[in-house]
């Protein structure tokens, strides 16, 4: 099976590609019954492929951030659900993510 015939809710199979991202449920809009947000590792894998730091991805989302340390705000998006340091990522911080990295367009609209 390939990467890009994922089907939404696959949450076993890291993400190699932003393509392989456009069949997550993580990447349907927010009114989609099918939605469910991010798993940690696929924020992490998000800004992997895009190359983003954590003071980048604090920047285009607008969350606070040290230019020196990054942003504790992004790293704990990623951090494992079982650690209680763990926090989800707000829909809209995730959007923009989505939108910048090319996943989705503004036209995306859809429920």
């Amino acid at each position: 099976m390939s990467e890009n015939s994922l089907v939404y809710g696959d949450r076993d199979i890291k993400p190699r590609s932003l393509d392989a991202f456009k069949t997550r449920a993580c990447t349907l809009p927010f009114g989609n019954p099918d939605y469910r947000p991010p798993d940690p590792e696929e924020v992490a894998a998000l800004t992997e492929l895009m190359g983003w730091s954590q003071s980048v991805t604090a920047r285009l989302v607008g969350v606070n951030y040290d230019p020196k340390k990054g942003s504790t705000t992004v790293r704990k998006w990623k951090t494992s659900r079982e650690k209680k340091e763990h926090r989800e990522i707000p829909y809209a911080a995730w959007r923009l993510m989505l939108l910048y990295a090319g996943v989705v367009a503004l036209e995306d609209k859809g429920v």
